[in-house]
């Protein structure tokens, strides 16, 4: 049996038992030089069909890898620079020495707008904020800034937000044309979209997402849940999250990093650069895939792993959904994982994070592990 096949083989029982435990519901995919090996899906899309292969998942914060992208390709046509100031494109806003690549790799100090929509006393949780509703929080608002630009590293929706209104501005074409027009139509990304769950039609093959409570076997939407109302009403909030994507499309953006497929080699290389904060590039400040490892680049989260070494990632989390984008760039291998189930116990929410981890060690030639998913279970079965 060859290498590939055994990691099927392994592949295989973590997958079955995941299945078989109802602990996964989305599709994994695994590819060694840019070519899949491994592929499958379960659980379940919508209340009456089946997940499937093909189907199209909300990526959450993987979005921003795109609109950093999107900011890069108008920095290579010399429309925008990296230490442009803020205020040269909101001048009504108070912050005066935050530049784009502040936004960019979170070092803007800029506090995230989501908790002040989170309030009903701010925000009418009926109705759908945009872009613009942020903006204008900030405007009116004038919300203090966390901390002096570049003083330390804090993970900031509101910059990409930020980042997708200049890319408009510059572009003068809406975001989603832009990401349309310049990467996901190059890239022949033909199942990857801007969609707004509840502003837009429904698209074909969209996984909906699911709160689940394991031990009822019972599923619920988030948007009928008071904790979770916030993916309905910030549902028209784009450049930090809303990119919808398949396995297959997410592979394709995962190549065209290194085949500089929409940008030069030396604006790849400053993209997959850690920010340096205190000096220090990649220990400890920001959460990654391995503890004390994660660095961020521009759009990009970066860690130098002593067994695996460079590592290239982003996830994603949205009530309901959970993704990863897992690049090793050394030995060309990625894995992708889609998935549309969040549970009401919070510690099943390790699952995603539990099975990249599990992943990742088959995908390096390890045996599949089963100790630590069957712990979960039985911590959750003995209450």
């Amino acid at each position: 049996m060859n290498g590939q096949n055994l990691k099927r083989k392994e592949l295989d029982k973590i997958v079955d038992y995941l299945e078989q435990n109802r602990l996964f519901s989305g599709v994994v995919l695994l590819a060694e030089e840019g070519k899949p090996f491994y592929k499958r899906a379960i659980g379940k899309r919508t209340n009456s069909n089946p997940q499937s292969l093909d189907a199209v998942f909300e990526i959450a914060s993987i979005s921003k890898s795109f609109t950093a992208m999107a900011i890069m390709i108008l920095i290579e046509e010399k429309k925008l620079k990296l230490d442009d100031k803020l205020k040269m494109f909101f001048p009504d806003l108070p912050y005066e020495n935050i530049i784009i690549k502040n936004l960019i790799n979170h070092t803007s100090g800029l506090p995230d707008y989501m908790e002040w929509f989170e309030s009903p006393s701010n925000w009418d949780p009926n109705r759908i904020a945009t872009n613009k509703d942020v903006v204008k929080f900030l405007k009116d608002e004038k919300p203090e800034v966390l901390f002096h630009v570049n003083e330390r590293w804090e993970y900031c929706n509101t910059g990409y937000v930020l980042l997708a209104e200049i890319i408009e501005m510059v572009s003068k074409m809406g975001y989603g044309e832009f990401l349309q027009k310049r990467i996901f139509t190059p890239l022949n990304m033909f199942n990857t979209s801007t969609h707004s769950q509840f502003l837009d039609n429904e698209i074909e093959n969209f996984s909906l997402g699911f709160i689940y409570d394991w031990q009822k076997d019972l599923y619920k939407l988030p948007n009928e849940m008071e904790e979770h109302k916030y993916v309905y009403f910030l549902d028209g909030v784009k450049g930090d999250g809303g990119i919808k994507s398949t396995v297959d499309d997410l592979l394709k953006w995962e190549r065209s990093i290194y085949n500089n497929d929409l940008v030069s080699e030396q604006t790849k290389e400053s993209i997959l650069d850690p920010v340096y904060i205190n000096g220090n590039a990649s220990a400890e400040y920001c959460p990654s895939l391995h503890k004390s490892l994660g660095g961020y680049g521009l759009g990009w989260k970066i860690e130098d792993h002593p067994q695996y070494k460079k590592i290239i990632l982003h996830d994603g989390y949205w009530a309901g959904y959970c993704s990863g984008l897992i690049s090793y760039k050394d030995s060309n291998k990625a894995i992708i994982m889609l998935n549309n189930l969040d549970f009401t116990d919070k510690r099943l929410n390790k699952i995603p994070h539990l099975l990249t981890l599990t992943l990742e060690k088959i995908l390096f030639g390890e045996k599949a592990e089963l100790q630590e998913f069957e712990q979960l279970i039985m911590s959750n079965r003995l209450e």
